[in-house]
Parts: C-alpha cells; sequence; structure tokens
C-alpha cells in the first residue's frame, strides 16, 4: 500500500468508530480453536497436497515472491476485482510479459514454474490466457505434428516468440466438431492450403488469445483434395505480425467482448479469406500428403479429437484451484460467523457442514485423481513419442473417463459453488469477498472444452461398447472400465447384502462393489431398452446419469486404493493418512447417498437400505465438522490470493472488511453527480421542480 493510500485509510479509521466488539473480538479465538482441534498435522497434508514438503515450500516461497510485485499482483488501495475489462485484458498481458522476463533471467527451472503457477492461481485469466497458447496451442502441434513441426513451433511457444490460440468451435456449431464449416483447400498448383470461412456461422468463435493478443492458431478445418472431403485436419496459420501485432491480410478478428467471466482473456473471433498456407502447415503426424495431392488419412478420424483430452483435464484442474479457493472462504467465515439462539458458529448447522465436507472432500479426490489421469495421459503421449498402436489402444479409456471427469466436476462444482454462496449469507454478494468473480470464471466449465450433457452421453456410448465387448485391449494403466470385464458376476448380485453401514467404513471394498454392481446393472438395462426401440434421446437423461456414476466410482476406486488401511498399516504417525481414508469414505457415501436412486432403480438397494446410507453418510460429516478448517488450511492459500476479508486466515474478518471497503474509490465523501442530481432535488422550496 502506498504512503498516502495508507494515510488516508488511517485517517478515515480514526474518524469512524472501529472499535470491537464481542463478536469481532471472538472471531479470531474461534479460528484458532478450529486449527487446534484438528486430529491430523497439518502442516503434513499441506505438504502431501502439494506433492512434498520441498514442492510446498517453493510454492509458499513463490507466494511470498509474488505477493508484492506490481506487475503480478494488484496493490492496496487498488483492487483487482474492481478491474474494468480493458484494465483487466491489459494487466493479464503484463503478467504474461513479466512471467517471460523472470523465465529469461533465471536458471532454476523448478522454482520459475512454481513461479509462474502462484501467478495462475491469483489470476484465473492469466491461467487462461496463457494456457491457450502453452497448453492447447503447444498440445496439438506436439500430439499431431511431425518431429520437424515441432522443432518449427514448440522452442517459439515455450519462449514466447509466438503467442497460439487454439481455433475450434465456430459460431453455428460450438464444439459440435462433424458440423465444422472452415475449409482447407489443397491447390496442387501452389502447393497450398486454401483456408476459407464459407458462412457467418463458421467464424471461429470463443477463441482465447485471438481478440488482441495470438500471432498463430491452430484451426481445425474440413479438408478437400482433388475436390474430395478428407474430413478433419489441423492447420498452423499466423493470425498476426510478430512486430506490429497487425493482422495479416485475410484475416479477418477482432474481441467477442465483456463476458461473465474471465474478463482478463481476449477471448475472440476469427474469419479466412482465401488465406494461403504451406502444405508443411498441416500437422501430419498422423496423416500425409504428398506434392502429387496423394492423401493418406489417419487410422482412426478420432485422433484428430484427442486433443480435447488434455483441455478437458486442465479444465478439471482449473475447476480444483477456483473451487477450493471458495470453500477456503465459506469454511473459514462460517467459522467465525455465530448466529441464532444460543450464538452459535453457523458451521455447527447441519445445512452447513454436510453440504460442505462432502465439497471438501470432492475436491481431494478430484485433485488426486487428476494426477492419475495425468500420468495415464503421459502413457498415450510419450512426449509427443507415441507408438501408433499404444495410442490408439488407450485413446478410447481416455477420451471416455476425461469426459466424464469434466462432467461430473463441472456440474458438482456449480452446486458446491451456489452452496458457499449460501453458507457465506449477503456477504457473499459483495465483490470484495471474491465468491462472485469465482463463480463467474468458473461458469465457462459447464460447456467449454465441450458441453457436458454431450461428453457424458459419449462417455456411456463407450460403456455400452466395452459391456458388448467379450474381450478388452490390453492397456499399460488400470482402466476406468475393467469392472465390465466381468458382467455377469455384478449381474447375478440381486440385491446388496449390506445391511450395517459400519460394513462399509470398515472395508470401503464394500462400497466399490456396490457402485460397480449398480453400473453395470444400468448399463445393461439401457443397452436392452435401446434393443426394444428407444432412441438414445429417449435414454438421454439416463446416459448423464449413468456417465456421472462412472465417474464418481472411479474416484472413489482411485483414492480407496491410494488411501486403504491395509496399504498404509504403519505410516499414519501424523494422522494423514486416516483424514484422506475418511475423506474418501465420505465421498463414497456420498455416492451411494446421490445415486441412490440408480440403485433403487435396478431393485438392487431397498428404501430401508437408502435410510441407512444416509444416516451414515450425515454421522460421517458431523464427526468431521471440527476438522473443516484444517482440511482447507491444508490448500496453502495466502489471504493475498483468497482476495476476501471473511476469508482471512486469522479469523480477524469485520475490521478486515471494513477497510477494504474504506479504500474502495469514493467510498466516502459527496458523489460527484451531487450537484447535478441530488442538491436540485433537495434544495427545492416548492413540490415542483
Amino acid at each position: 500500500m502506498s504512503q498516502t493510500a495508507g494515510a488516508r485509510l488511517e485517517q478515515l479509521k480514526q474518524q469512524l468508530n472501529l472499535s470491537s466488539s464481542a463478536m469481532s473480538r471472538e472471531a479470531p479465538k474461534d479460528m484458532a480453536e478450529e486449527r487446534a482441534a484438528a486430529r491430523f498435522d497439518i502442516d503434513a497434508l499441506a505438504h502431501f497436497w502439494a506433492g512434498g514438503k520441498a514442492s510446498y515450500n517453493l510454492r509458499q516461497q513463490a507466494y511470498r515472491d509474488i505477493q508484492y510485485d506490481p506487475q503480478l499482483v494488484i496493490q492496496p488501495p487498488r483492487n483487482v476485482l474492481e478491474f474494468s475489462r480493458s484494465e483487466l485484458r491489459e494487466f493479464t498481458m503484463g503478467q504474461i510479459y513479466r512471467l517471460a522476463q523472470i523465465a529469461q533471467q533465471s536458471d532454476d527451472a523448478s522454482y520459475v514454474h512454481e513461479l509462474q503457477q502462484a501467478v495462475h492461481v491469483y489470476s484465473e485469466s492469466l491461467s487462461m490466457r496463457i494456457g491457450v497458447s502453452d497448453s492447447l496451442f503447444r498440445n496439438v502441434v506436439m500430439m499431431l505434428g511431425t518431429k520437424e513441426q515441432q522443432a518449427k513451433w514448440i522452442d517459439a511457444v515455450d519462449n514466447y516468440r509466438i503467442l497460439g490460440c487454439f481455433a475450434m468451435t465456430e459460431l453455428g456449431h460450438s464444439s459440435a466438431l462433424r458440423d465444422i464449416e472452415t475449409v482447407a483447400t489443397y491447390d496442387q498448383s501452389s502447393d497450398e492450403f486454401i483456408i476459407q470461412s464459407p458462412s457467418i456461422t463458421s467464424t471461429k468463435w470463443w477463441i482465447g488469445m485471438a481478440g488482441q493478443t495470438a500471432t498463430h492458431a491452430v484451426v481445425i478445418c474440413q479438408t478437400v483434395i482433388r475436390g474430395q472431403s478428407m474430413g478433419h485436419n489441423w492447420f498452423v496459420v499466423q493470425l498476426r505480425d510478430k512486430i506490429n501485432g497487425q493482422l495479416l491480410p485475410k484475416v479477418k478478428a477482432g474481441d467477442i467482448g465483456e463476458k461473465v467471466g474471465h474478463n482478463g482473456v481476449d477471448n475472440g473471433w476469427i474469419q479466412f479469406d482465401h488465406v494461403r498456407v504451406p502444405r508443411s502447415h498441416m500437422l501430419s503426424k498422423w496423416v500425409n500428403l504428398d506434392r502429387d495431392g496423394n492423401f493418406e488419412q489417419a487410422p482412426n478420424p478420432a485422433v484428430m479429437y484427442a486433443t480435447l483430452i488434455p483441455e478437458r483435464l486442465a479444465l478439471v484442474r482449473l475447476t480444483v484451484q477456483l473451487v477450493t479457493q471458495a470453500l477456503v472462504i465459506a469454511c473459514r467465515y462460517g467459522v467465525v460467523r455465530r448466529q441464532g439462539p444460543k450464538n452459535q458458529q453457523i458451521m455447527d448447522y447441519q445445512s452447513h457442514y454436510v453440504k460442505l465436507i462432502p465439497a471438501i472432500a470432492f475436491m481431494y479426490m478430484a485433485r488426486f485423481s487428476a494426477d492419475t489421469l495425468h500420468r495415464q495421459f503421459e502413457v498415450l503421449t510419450a512426449s509427443g513419442n507415441m507408438d501408433r498402436t499404444t495410442y490408439l489402444n488407450h485413446m478410447g479409456d481416455m477420451h471416455a473417463i476425461s469426459a466424464c471427469f469434466k462432467g461430473l466436476s463441472g456440474y458438482y462444482s456449480t452446486d458446491i459453488l451456489e452452496t458457499v454462496r449460501r453458507s457465506c449469507g449477503g456477504h457473499a454478494y459483495s465483490a470484495y469477498n471474491a465468491i462472485g468473480s469465482i463463480v463467474a470464471d468458473h461458469a465457462v466449465m459447464t460447456t467449454g472444452g465441450g458441453d457436458n450433457v454431450v461428453l457424458l452421453q459419449q462417455t456411456t456410448r463407450f460403456l455400452l461398447y466395452r459391456l458388448s465387448q467379450k474381450t478388452h485391449p490390453q492397456l499399460d494403466f488400470k482402466s476406468s472400465t475393467h469392472y465390465l470385464l466381468q458382467p455377469k458376476r455384478y449381474l447375478a448380485l440381486s440385491t446388496w447384502p449390506v445391511t450395517d453401514m459400519d460394513t462399509c467404513l470398515e472395508n470401503l471394498h464394500v462400497i466399490e462393489e456396490a457402485l460397480y454392481a449398480i453400473l453395470v446393472k444400468r448399463l445393461d438395462s439401457i443397452q436392452k431398452a435401446q434393443k426394444e426401440g428407444q432412441s438414445e434421446n429417449d435414454l438421454l437423461l439416463e446416459s448423464v446419469r449413468v456417465a456421472e456414476l462412472h465417474c464418481a466410482a472411479f474416484l472413489f476406486s482411485d483414492n480407496a486404493a491410494r488411501f486403504s488401511t491395509d496399504r498404509h498399516p504403519d505410516e499414519d504417525t501424523n494422522g494423514v493418512k486416516t483424514i484422506l481414508r475418511q475423506l474418501t469414505a465420505v465421498w463414497g457415501l456420498h455416492v451411494m447417498h446421490t445415486y441412490s436412486d440408480q440403485g433403487f432403480k435396478e431393485g438392487f438397494f431397498s428404501p430401508h437400505q437408502i435410510k441407512a446410507i444416509e444416516a451414515a453418510y450425515i454421522k460421517l460429516c458431523k464427526s468431521l465438522r471440527k476438522q473443516v478448517i484444517g482440511l482447507t488450511d491444508a490448500w496453502g492459500y495466502p489471504d493475498f490470493i483468497l482476495k476476501a476479508p471473511i476469508g482471512k486466515y486469522d479469523g480477524n474478518i469485520y475490521q478486515a472488511y471494513f477497510e477494504t471497503v474504506l479504500q474502495a474509490p469514493n467510498s466516502t465523501g459527496v458523489p460527484s453527480y451531487h450537484n447535478k442530481y441530488i442538491r436540485p432535488l433537495t434544495e427545492r422550496t416548492r413540490s415542483k421542480i
């Protein structure tokens, strides 16, 4: 904070009554008691979440280093939550420039990476904006480009000499790739492709970085060779001059303007008016076109869409990044805010903790399973050196699980954020408490990277395909569909034999088996309905529900294997494995409770069992009520990252909130429009103006 701004704040504080009330004095004590109630070592859990103590310390050092850098973090009294669209566009690009400077000046790659990640957590717009270039653009070239093409563009992307964008979605078609209209026609006489936008609906739309920034784009087009359609292919197309920023001839592009969130990202539109690119700009790892126009198609057309897998996984990680921050704010506010006939902490109300604790559990499940899928994706791609057979064998499974993971996380996190908003009462409506901006930034997660309904439907199609297969391909990792290898065993289970829910908590495998049995039965019922003449649309809602359950079961199974007691019998001196096993159990009971209708439809769950599941679920949540601060502290967010005074680490929220408001522009004094609009009304001596 500048000296002038600090002096002004102190002057205002002296003029106002800011003496502490009993509630404001109690709040820090409540927070300290909540922290002390943790049954586990919070620091040890924080280290585990971060990937180890060294990684945690490096990230915290990065947070400290960026906090007072005015090019990376907005300094008081300015507040980034008040920025206009144009201010956010410029500031976010300035962050990218500053990070590029630091990367060029430092020889410590690990530290630079952590510094970048710290800024990504602070600024969702920065994360999305640069992610378009160093993730989406880069991944397409790595997955679909030849070694020569990778050599041509990857180093330039990594060192910011070019800024790329991902030109897939169109104004009239969004992510419905079969309907994409943009055309690339091969001109054999010049050995070039001619890229054309034939209609207004073919305009590339929502393209991050295209509005003001990107120098290059990877563009998916319908490909025409010798007058015949050859399916979809990706092309690298230069959009702007790298020196003066002007659009190249025959390229038209602009900013799509104000959005609900992510206003630091210059989403834009692009039209191509017979833009010519060399044949070498068609990404050709899987296809080949020689000088004479002889074209070799990809072994499977779906390889051209596999670039969406890393986008979905990235969106899940962004979801975790956003929603964990919102949960920290809600939980900290919930333990210091007191209300009711006994002046109790609002977190003690069942309506609070039974909603927030499963949400916390989901964040842990999603975070660790995202790591699992990241490792599996590396098997699929082998850093650009993928074997064709390995790639094709693994791609279907990766597509299915990434699609439903993005779908489930998008929908459930939307519900979590609404719960968070309600949990913070009226204070969540203040922009200064960050909940509104998180909700706005997260809103894209239900449609970006593919509409959730469509993605979940695609997953169910794949599950039905796997169910009908007698054998599955040999994979280098455990498939999320492994339970479909033994459908007869699950179909033979007419009812769930469990009546004592303590059995589920003692042996997580009991929950896993129940979820798999329900899934096989529901998929079998959908398959039979299709054979009886019902269409995909007739069964759409059922298909979506099954795909969500498949993902939820995968998250449970993956983490139950990771945190089962038999794997770590003597490794829990700090309580970390115990609390993570309890969170896994919460998630398992949450899934059985939330999707109990699926078991009931198949006669697998009885009404008595459903009631027992609900009772066990609520009881387990209640037992973890005092753990919420420790569990959310472990995510390691400093106050300046959260941007919410009601989420202060020390619990002193009321003082911080008031001071934040006092620093807002024109928060006190006579408004500039007083003489124009207020005074003419109030100085009247007669009833008419």
